[in-house]
């Protein structure tokens, strides 16, 4: 058997995490200087209630602690795993698995594991655990798998819209002065994700013109896999994420969308009302639906 972990970053619905035996490693979330394993001793709800109050959370990486025992865990219960981890390029974590793998492996000889940069995060690491886990249920082998979820993270494509900017300034990215004129123009900046990094792409001015401009993209990148399963993650912001996937089913015909409320670790970072967009810009073979 092959188990699959992710980290508290990935806003796979916790039914389908459920429904597949997903297990989760957290992330650390600190707030008020108190440290929290995320997900695990703090909600994404709790989070965010702190955030509507002003507080600014601070995010560490998965402690090595519960990446040994993780591990061991699996291969106690002899199951080979595979971990896909957050973006190595915004987080310590991955590097941290391989540094425990490392010295874990030679007790297990007979066990196969594999720590996969996903280069993502979000509900991007959610559609590609969620055909990893339908893979292998399918009767493809460790090898085949892991080439397929690394085949994956290069086509996996991440869409970004921010409300509010000023959180942007509180987390030091960018100037107080350049936050002051985007709140007073109503700017939204529009991100992907660039080799694991997110990256400034456009700019709109607006909620409106900010979610056509993230649907735009989407269409034009979506245009080699149309009917996909489409991820939608939201900052406490489900009107909103409700409001997009309608536009997108409107634009493409797909009723076929995964909807989350983004975690405390990417959410701390995007601020309160965010929305972004998670699909693959080819299409994998093999591929599974819902």
């Amino acid at each position: 058997m092959i188990r699959f972990i992710v980290d508290s970053t990935c806003d796979l619905p916790e039914e389908i995490m459920e429904k597949y035996g997903i297990l989760m490693m957290p992330l650390h979330v600190i707030l008020k200087g108190r440290d929290y394993r995320d997900k695990v001793e703090i909600t994404t709800d709790e989070v965010f209630s702190a955030m509507h109050s002003g507080i600014l959370p601070k995010t560490s990486q998965v402690s090595p602690a519960d990446v040994y025992q993780t591990f061991q865990g699996c291969c106690e219960r002899g199951e080979d795993f595979i971990y896909l981890a957050f973006s190595a390029a915004l987080s310590g974590t991955y590097q941290l698995a391989e540094t425990v793998l490392a010295k874990f492996q030679p007790n297990y000889p007979d066990r196969k594991m594999r720590i996969i940069d996903s280069k993502s995060g979000s509900v991007a690491i959610g559609l590609m655990a969620l055909q990893a886990v339908k893979m292998a249920e399918a009767g493809y082998d460790f090898a085949a798998v892991s080439r397929h979820i690394a085949y994956l993270t290069e086509h996996i494509e991440h869409v970004f819209t921010i409300a509010d900017i000023g959180w942007l300034v509180k987390g030091g990215r960018i100037t107080k002065l350049q936050g002051m004129l985007g709140s007073l123009l109503d700017i939204r900046p529009i991100l992907d994700v660039k080799n694991g990094l997110l990256h400034l792409m456009k700019k709109a001015r607006g909620s409106q013109k900010a979610l056509n401009m993230v649907a735009d993209t989407l269409v034009e990148r979506i245009e080699a896999f149309p009917g996909q399963i489409i991820g939608i993650a939201h900052s406490d912001n489900l009107p909103g994420a409700e409001e997009l996937k309608n536009l997108l089913a409107e634009r493409t015909g797909t009723q076929n969308f995964i909807i989350s409320k983004i975690g405390s670790v990417l959410g701390s970072h995007l601020g309160i009302g965010g929305l972004g967009l998670f699909f693959f810009n080819q299409k994998p073979a093999p591929y599974f639906p819902l």
